[in-house]
This record gives C-alpha cells, sequence and structure tokens, in this order.
C-alpha cells in the first residue's frame, strides 16, 4: 500500500503543544540494521552460532567466548543513500554519502588454567553501529493548478479569524494553542503570504488571484522540496563470556545505545510572472528542523554449542531497549510580495522529551565448518515491533494511547533472516559472501529491505588482519505523498520516490 503524507504534516508534526512523537519515531529508534566488522559484513552477520567477531556480539554476547586471543580492531566505513523521484513528470536523482565507524573494539581472556568445566573467562568491549539515518532526496515540477498556501488558506479551520492568528512578541505561541490552526498557516498569515477576502473568516493565498468566480492560479508555480536526514544508533558494548570444554560458550552483555538524528525539510514555490499576481506573488520557503539525541539501554545473554565436530548451534535473547529521547525542532518561512515586501517568521522553538520502549528480540542460528576452508551460517531473527510503548519522561503513558493504539494496529512481528559464507582460499586469504533479509514492520506499506553482501580477508602470521566488505541493498523502498492537502477540487500532485543504500567497510585489527 502507499503510504501518504504531507509537507504540512511533516512540518506541524513539531506541534509546539508537545505530544507530536508517532509510532514512527518509536519505530526509527527501534529497527537494527546491523553493520559491524567487514568480516561480519561480509558474511551477512550470519554469526549468531560462528562467534569470534566483534561485530557479531550485537546480536550474541556469547560470540566472545570463541576468542582464545586477545584482538583489537577498527571499521571505518563510507554508507551512500540514493534516491529518485518523479513530480510533476519531472524526474530528480540524488546521493548522499557518510563517513563513519562501523565498530571499534577490543576482546581479551583469562585461562582459568583447569582441564575441564570453565577453561577461559573472556571480556570485551566494542561499538557497533546498528542503524544509519543517513537520506537525501529532492523533486521539483511546475504546477499551475494547486498550490502550498492555497492549500494552508482552504483547509483553515471553521470559524478562524486573521485576529486569532497573529503572533505577538510576548505570546508567539498562543495562536497555535488557541486557533487550531496549523503552524504553517500560522507562519504565513504572519508572514504576509495568506490574507483575508470579504470576511475575517475567508482566506486566500499570496498564489491565488481573487475573480468575479472564486480564487485561481494566475501562472505556472516552480514547486521545489528537499528532505535531508542524519545520523545514526550505535551500540556500546560491555560484554563477558566463559568457555566451557570448547563446546559450550555462554556470554552477557549489557548495551549502551547512542541515538542522534537531525532532519531538515524544505517546500518552496516561485514564479518568473510576479506581474501576473494581484499580491505581486515572487516566492516563499518553508522549512522544518528536527533534532533528536537519546540513550538506551538493554540486556543480552546467548550462548553457543558445538555438539558435534563442525557443526555450531546459537541462540540468544535481548530485553527491550528503554531509549531515553530528546527531541527539539522548529519552522519558519520567508518569502515576498509586492504587498507586504520581503518577511521571515520563525515558530516558537518546540522541545519534548519521551521515552520508547522498544520490543524483545531473540535470534537463532546454525553454522558449519568444514575443517579450516569453509564456513557457513544461517541465521533467523524475531523481534515483534507492535509491542513496543511510548511515555513521557515521567513514564507516564496517558498522552500517548493513540500512538500506542496506531502502534498495536499498525506495526507487527518482523522474521528477518541471515546467511553467510567464509571460504579459505589459502590459510591467508579469505573470500565471503552473504544475504539479509530485514522483515516488512507495517501493515501499511511496504518497507523490507535484501542486502547482499561480499567481501575478503587477509591474515598474517604476525597477527595482523585486514578485511573488505561491500553491502548493496538489493530492493527499492517505495514512497508515495502530496506535498500539501488537495483542496476545493484542486488535487495536489503526488511525488513517488525510490531509494536504497550501500555501504563499504574496511577493517583493521591486530590479534596478540
Amino acid at each position: 500500500m502507499k503510504k501518504y503524507i504531507l509537507l504540512l504534516s511533516i512540518l506541524t508534526i513539531a506541534s509546539f503543544s508537545g505530544y507530536s512523537q508517532n509510532m514512527y519515531d518509536a519505530l526509527r529508534y527501534s529497527q537494527l540494521y546491523y553493520e559491524g566488522t567487514a568480516r561480519s559484513m561480509g558474511l551477512g552477520n550470519a554469526m549468531v552460532s560462528l562467534g569470534g567477531d566483534l561485530g557479531a556480539l550485537s546480536y550474541n554476547p556469547a560470540a566472545s567466548g570463541v576468542y582464545r586471543y586477545s584482538e583489537f580492531a577498527i571499521t571505518p566505513a563510507i554508507i551512500v543513500n540514493s534516491s529518485n523521484t518523479d513530480y510533476l513528470g519531472n524526474n530528480s536523482t540524488s546521493n548522499k554519502s557518510r563517513f563513519s565507524i562501523a565498530n571499534v573494539g577490543w576482546v581479551g581472556g583469562i585461562e582459568t588454567g583447569y582441564r575441564s568445566g570453565l577453561k577461559n573467562i573472556n571480556f570485551a568491549i566494542t561499538a557497533n553501529q546498528t542503524n544509519s539515518f543517513n537520506f537525501l532526496t529532492t523533486a521539483s515540477g511546475r504546477d499551475a493548478q494547486s498550490s502550498y498556501l492555497g492549500s494552508l488558506a482552504a483547509n483553515m479551520p471553521d470559524g478562524v479569524t486573521g485576529d486569532e492568528l497573529t503572533m505577538t512578541e510576548l505570546a508567539p505561541s498562543y495562536p497555535f494553542a488557541h486557533s487550531n490552526a496549523s503552524w504553517g498557516a500560522i507562519l504565513a498569515w504572519n508572514a504576509g503570504l495568506i490574507d483575508t477576502v470579504g470576511g475575517p473568516s475567508s482566506f486566500y493565498g499570496a498564489t491565488e488571484n481573487i475573480t468575479s468566480s472564486g480564487v485561481s492560479i494566475p501562472a505556472a508555480l516552480e514547486q521545489t522540496y528537499r528532505n535531508v536526514r542524519s545520523g545514526y544508533i550505535q551500540d556500546f558494548i560491555f560484554n563477558a563470556s566463559g568457555n566451557f570444554d570448547d563446546i559450550v560458550f555462554v556470554g552477557l552483555s549489557v548495551t549502551m545505545q547512542n541515538i542522534w538524528f537531525t532532519e531538515y525539510s524544505s517546500y518552496s514555490e516561485e514564479t518568473s510572472n510576479p506581474q501576473l499576481f494581484q499580491t505581486g506573488f515572487r516566492h516563499f520557503t518553508a522549512e522544518y528542523t528536527l533534532n533528536t539525541s537519546g540513550l538506551g539501554v538493554n540486556v543480552k545473554g546467548g550462548v553457543i554449542v558445538r555438539p558435534v565436530a563442525g557443526l555450531t548451534l546459537g541462540a540468544s535473547i535481548s530485553t527491550p531497549t528503554w531509549i531515553f529521547l530528546n527531541d527539539s525542532w522548529e519552522e519558519s518561512i520567508e518569502g515576498y510580495t509586492d504587498i507586504y515586501g520581503p518577511t521571515q517568521v520563525f515558530s516558537p522553538t518546540g522541545a519534548m522529551k519521551y521515552r520508547v520502549r522498544s520490543p524483545f528480540r531473540w535470534s537463532l542460528g546454525a553454522g558449519y565448518t568444514f575443517g579450516k576452508k569453509v564456513a557457513i551460517g544461517i541465521d533467523y531473527e524475531r523481534a515483534d515491533y507492535s509491542s513496543m510503548k511510548m511515555a513521557d519522561e515521567d513514564n507516564d503513558r496517558t498522552i500517548f494511547t493513540q500512538e500506542n493504539q496506531d502502534i498495536s494496529r499498525y506495526l507487527k512481528a518482523t522474521n528477518n533472516f541471515r546467511f553467510g559464507l567464509e571460504y579459505n582460499i589459502l590459510p591467508e586469504f579469505a573470500i565471503r559472501a552473504g544475504y539479509n533479509y530485514y522483515d516488512n514492520s507495517t501493515t501499511e506499506y511496504e518497507n523490507a529491505r535484501h542486502y547482499a553482501t561480499a567481501g575478503i580477508g587477509y591474515r598474517d602470521k604476525g597477527g595482523f588482519f585486514i578485511d573488505l566488505a561491500y553491502i548493496q541493498q538489493c530492493n527499492k523502498n517505495n514512497d508515495s505523498y502530496t506535498l500539501y492537502d488537495s483542496y476545493e477540487g484542486n488535487a495536489a500532485p503526488v511525488l513517488d520516490e525510490r531509494y536504497y543504500n550501500w555501504k563499504l567497510a574496511l577493517t583493521l585489527g591486530v590479534r596478540f
């Protein structure tokens, strides 16, 4: 199903009254798309049962128990998002790249000296990136049938007057709290981009002319949209594990998540024929910025078992992640008409502290090694996003009653699969391939992702190693939405958007 949203919904989602956060915010900070080391990514992160890699600690704490040596590694990476849009018959392509540290960590251990029972106790501290919000999309086109300002004017709440929309220096948020109008409409009124005609409650936009038969747009408008997002989720993992008889490996981790997200959206309209507009309209731009920072914490337990030579079985479970988030946002609009000249108006800065409880997450895995030549891994992971909960900073869910109902209704459990293969061409050289399937998490639209992975690795006898991995999203995610509401028989144009990403990671490490 196509997802339809409004730019004004994006803008006014940051309503100054608070409680504007919704189920998509909870989903954004709960979904994980594992990165880690280049070896784990090259193997498709199918390492629940294989272990022996710092990247695998994000989904199985027992992975460190397999180590018989100490190791330090760092993994710089680059992620590139590509998007393609169709809007009013115009096609646009955008790319955004970002450098990151996908993994940095250390693992070491203590030999107990026992010949049987607990042989090793290992400890690890590592940081693994588990999601990237890197994104850029742009769209533009010419439309003479409808406009953003016309939509704001036509969809003004019944009975609202211009006086009720006027912001004052002492009480700039008063119109939003008492008029039931959106911030977009309030800002446009105060910038002189919406005015009244024929009465205090009859509005029209600066892009519209008044005629005997009503209002209409006298000339085509160049419409331009831009949305930029950045950010990540980074796991900081404090891990301990044990090796029992080289058969059973158990592990426990406490994970602290660092969350950072920023979004900037802009929508503008302009004309090259201002003389055709009764207001002398030339251009306007509406902007919205959102900044989110947060901290999450969870506890994971895991086990790896080697029942017979070559075969390994693994399992792990994670508590929900308790996430504490801080949002701040602001809107603005600037424009030019001959009546008011250049104007610019800002909304008050909004702020909100709230909590998200992500779902339980558990994984199963099976692996097999053929001597020292070949290793294969198959993983299954499940997380039920319909069980998430939102609450305010005092853990009161009352103000999020509707959002929690939406979560239960529109989100669902996911069944994720990972496959990986490693082949040692020589004792020093290995090649790898993998596949990830991240299941659709919503009932309203499709957001599943498929990734193919490939990698190579070199290890010398002195303990130095270097790995390279490439991760390519195989499918394109699709969204369709309008940038403003349709009104009075004027259908708002639909923006069709397709996007995907790819990553390149390089691990440098040493064993000692």
